[in-house]
This record gives structure tokens, sequence and C-alpha cells, in this order.
């Protein structure tokens, strides 16, 4: 049995716990169950989407010389014969890119790894690619 499944058993069984039937927690009302099942919704979620999904980050490296490595799946912006722009997302989290004029434009949701540098004049969060993908 893995951490996560025993993690679940012993939160539903807190939560079956926490159900006021005793005479001291009567007045508690549905407040502890009604937490402790929120908690356990949350886990059940974050074992759906999976934990590194969630937190995931499209940064992986960041080099002294301020090229960053960038990877996940690719969502075009505006593409044309010429340039493309788009945003490269990792889990929750996703950056946008402009690639160098001449690129083909990568396939939409194609995981790709790219180095660029940040461009704070096109927003937060955002690089212009040193080369193609």
């Amino acid at each position: 049995m893995s951490l996560g499944t025993i993690l679940l058993i012993v939160l539903i069984l807190m939560l079956i716990g926490a159900i006021p039937t005793w005479p001291h927690s009567r007045s508690w009302g549905y407040a502890p169950s009604g937490v402790l099942g929120l908690v356990v919704v949350v886990i059940v979620v974050l074992f759906v989407v999976g934990f590194s999904g969630l937190f995931a980050n499209p940064v992986k490296s960041v080099s002294s010389t301020g090229i960053t490595t960038l990877s996940g799946s690719f969502e075009p912006y505006q593409c044309d014969s010429t340039t493309c722009d788009g945003y490269i997302s990792a889990g929750a989290r996703s950056v946008f890119v402009v690639f160098p004029r001449g690129c083909t434009q990568p396939a939409r949701a194609a995981t790709i790894t790219i180095t660029g540098k940040a461009a704070p004049d096109l927003g937060n969060a955002s690089y212009r690619a040193t080369a193609c993908p």
C-alpha cells in the first residue's frame, strides 16, 4: 500500500470520527466533519491531478548569464509564416515566448524545450527564445 492510500484511509477515518455523536461534541455541529470532508476532497483532487503536475514550473533552470531553459507544452498565440509567439505550460503555470524570425511553428500541445532570455518589455513571465525549437 502506498503512503497516499494510507493517508487517504486515515483522513476518511478522521472524517467519520468527527461526526458529532458524543454528548460533549454535539454543540460543535457539523463543522469538524465539514472541515475534514473538505480536506479529503482537496487531497482526492490532488491525487487525480497529481502533486507534481499541479506545481510544475516551465522554467527549468537559469544560468548566471541570464539564459533560461524552458520546457513544457506549447500553445500558439499568434503564428504566421515568419514569426511565432505562444505559451509554454507546465502544470498550472505558463510563460509567454517569442521565437526568432524564421522559426517553424511547433505543433499545438507539443512538448518542447528551448532556451531564452527574460523579456520584461513583453510583460511578466515573458521570454525571447535564443534559437528555434
